[in-house]
């Protein structure tokens, strides 16, 4: 995929100086595929010559958005403020959260999703569960711990809106749902981390299929990135988000995953970058290590941790500041002086930003724009929060989401489902309800409009936006990804703004009925018909009980472990199941005799909610594979093709690990009779797949 995708660069950067209007209709069709994300750099990091490419493409792709834009106009649309909503922030909130249902991964997606169209996907991930990144279904450790960390920030502050939008229930399923995944992802001995994944999916294999992910395959091994000593930022982003809930909920393992996910992170400090869809992105460390510490402090009050926590709340970073996935500084020097006092930083830093776009619409960033404009609001409005910070800036940060709610030239609102003029297509395969062959006919002949694929609406997710401060340049179509991508992080921002701007303002309600295909809350419903909603937090911890059992003739010593889960008041869209499970003690080789009349047993009866955490033991190797050997399947898809081979090669030049199981398959050349890997068998391989004459089957034996 990577040689195709090459090659398309190529051959388009000659012919933009035949033609430009030429490139733009041959491109166009195949956005998708090249995929290229200037900011994010999606698997162009690894190499000068694909860097030296992507630079040469950005280029390429920014003239040929200005040709389209000229082509695309303006929507002829006139609403005033009411028509539009753009003080319901009590509803944005609500339809904020939504999105995250639309990306939910695993075998919990059909009961847990508030969306009737999504079901249980990728169940055969070594790491299972979590969310997908964009429109995609890769699951990315960069994106997903600051947007976890991110979304527990701003229950922080504003859990009371929260609880008053009834919210709150929705908003825990989220963020358990993360929680539970970096845990899962997180292989601990004692107290200490020994490994953890860091990304489950592949750029190639993933982006070369546009459907929905329940008609995907499942992330094989090959394709689950986990690290003993690295990806440092990703590491101390999940322990961020993990203190953050046991800060918000009480859960003291997710405390004990912060502590030793924090250690693991300041030890190495290093950043990984193989496979890593946003490599290239984050170039340091230590604004992550400082966030996270920020919050572990917050949590234990230990000293240490705001020590790390002041490191990097003045020091520039070589990229952006902005608070973003990208860089963790802004949002660590915020905590830090909520902790101090000290809102120096923050504020010269914002205040420049406030200052330079009074009139006209925040653009950090061209790709995906009203990302960052939604997370400028969000600090702005919590340093506003603090009387302290001598500042306020929310008029700004409602001016910004009046913007972004469609009071703009060009009448477009960038919130999907929201009022009149949402945008209506966004990139995002299982919402597109597109399916694709591998010849990709059918996106090439399609407009990339949802009305001519019958998609499903998106409620809530908020797409990228213009590419420069006139919405003009917007493009209402799933096949533009800069312009109308969708992404967890882009989402966060739009939940922590709004539950912000709800907060300094208390306008709007949120809504009873949302669409046909999405199951709204019980509890927002309670409070959209007027009800209240008392939430009560219960900490998930464990009781032990010993019990004693004494026999007339001999005195025998039962243990029982009872173990206790306080049921927690957690509400989901479906019907909450009650297990109750009985433990019975076996002694095998003897038979034990109770006598009734001297034996007092007292019946305990264990009941497990829906929200019950069970530790489990994660290893990188997959449980999934096929039984026994499958030469030459090398990235255990099921099948021998020439992504077998690429996998081999990555191998041999230590680019990549296999699992033991890929090991054995990638023995295709066992003339020597030994088990090495080598370059023998990538030449095997590679003569099986052409349809060799010299080798008709695998293992190949003289």
């Amino acid at each position: 995929m990577e040689i195709k995708i090459q090659v398309c660069i190529k051959r388009y950067t000659t012919f933009v100086m035949i033609h430009l209007d030429i490139l733009y209709k041959l491109w166009y069709p195949y956005s998708n595929i090249i995929h290229i994300r200037c900011e994010k750099q999606k698997g162009w990091n690894k190499h000068e010559e694909t860097g030296k490419e992507n630079r040469i493409f950005a280029g390429i792709a920014a003239a040929v958005m200005a040709v389209s834009a000229t082509a695309v106009g303006v929507r002829s649309y006139s609403a005033n403020a009411a028509d539009l909503e753009l003080d319901n922030y009590a509803k944005l909130l609500q339809y904020s959260l939504y999105f995250y249902d639309a990306n939910m991964c695993g075998d919990k997606v059909g009961e847990t999703s508030a969306f009737s169209w999504r079901d249980n996907c990728h169940t055969g991930d070594v790491a299972l569960g979590g969310f997908h990144d964009a429109g995609d279904a890769i699951k990315c450790g960069q994106t997903a711990g600051f947007t976890a960390s991110t979304l527990g920030w701003a229950y922080y502050e504003y859990k009371d809106q929260f609880q008053k939008t009834g919210t709150t229930a929705h908003f825990k399923v989220i963020s358990d749902e993360f929680n539970e995944f970096f845990k899962r992802c997180t292989t601990l001995s004692g107290d200490t981390v020994t490994s953890f994944i860091y990304e489950v999916g592949d750029d190639g294999s993933d982006h070369g299929k546009w459907f929905a992910p329940e008609a995907m395959w499942d992330h094989g091994s090959s394709e689950t990135y986990s690290t003993t000593n690295g990806a440092s930022d990703i590491a101390a982003q999940y322990a961020a988000s993990l203190a953050q809930s046991y800060l918000n909920f009480g859960n003291e393992e997710d405390l004990k995953y912060a502590v030793a996910l924090y250690n693991f992170a300041d030890k190495y400090r290093t950043i990984t970058y193989d496979q890593n869809t946003y490599g290239g992105a984050a170039k340091d460390v230590q604004d992550d290590i400082s966030w996270a510490a920020g919050w572990l402090y917050l949590a234990t009050g230990e000293e240490s941790y705001l020590t790390e926590n002041s490191k990097y709340t003045q020091v520039k970073n070589d990229w952006t500041q902005d608070y973003c996935y990208a860089n963790s500084q802004l949002g660590a020097a915020i905590i830090n002086a909520e902790i101090t006092g000290n809102w120096s930083f923050a504020t010269n830093y914002i205040g420049q930003k406030v200052n330079a776009n009074q009139n006209q619409f925040y653009v950090m960033n061209s790709w995906g724009s009203a990302r960052y404009d939604v997370l400028m609001q969000y600090c702005a409005l919590v340093t506003s929060k603090y009387e302290q910070s001598g500042v306020d800036y929310t008029e700004w940060a409602k001016k910004q989401m009046n913007y972004i709610l469609g009071d703009n030239n060009a009448n477009v609102c960038l919130v999907v489902g929201y009022n009149d003029v949402s945008a209506t297509s966004p990139h995002h395969r299982a919402a597109s309800n597109l399916k694709v062959s591998d010849d990709w006919h059918e996106w090439n002949s399609w407009d990339g409009k949802y009305s001519s694929s019958n998609g499903h609406v998106l409620y809530g997710a908020l797409v990228g936006g213009p590419t420069s401060t006139d919405f003009t340049t917007y493009k209402d179509n799933a096949t533009d990804a800069t312009s109308n991508e969708v992404a967890i992080d882009y989402q966060v921002g739009l939940v922590a703004a709004a539950a912000g701007l709800y907060d300094k303002y208390q306008t709007g309600s949120v809504v009873a009925q949302i669409g046909d295909e999405v199951t709204v809350y019980p509890d927002e419903v309670a409070v959209a018909n007027g009800g209240e909603v008392t939430t009560t937090t219960t900490t998930e911890t464990t009781t032990t009980t010993t019990e004693t059992t004494t026999t007339t003739e001999e005195t025998t010593t039962t243990t029982e472990e009872i173990t206790t889960t306080p049921e927690e008041t957690t509400t989901t869209p479906e019907e909450t199941t009650t297990t109750t499970t009985e433990e019975t003690t076996t002694t095998p080789e003897e038979t034990t005799t109770t006598t009734t009349e001297e034996t007092t047993v007292t019946e305990e009866t264990t009941t497990v909610s829906e929200e019950t955490t069970t530790e489990e033991t994660t290893t990188t190797t997959s449980a999934s594979v096929l039984p026994g050997k499958n030469v030459g399947d090398v990235n255990l898809d099921g099948k021998v093709d020439l992504l077998d081979a690429i996998h081999l090669n990555k191998y041999l030049a230590q680019l990549i690990t296999l699992t033991p199981v890929a090991v054995a398959n990638a023995n295709c050349n066992q003339e020597d009779g030994t088990e090495t890997i080598d370059d023998k068998d990538t030449s095997v391989l590679m003569k099986f797949i052409l349809g060799s004459e010299d080798v008709k089957n695998l293992p190949y034996v003289r």
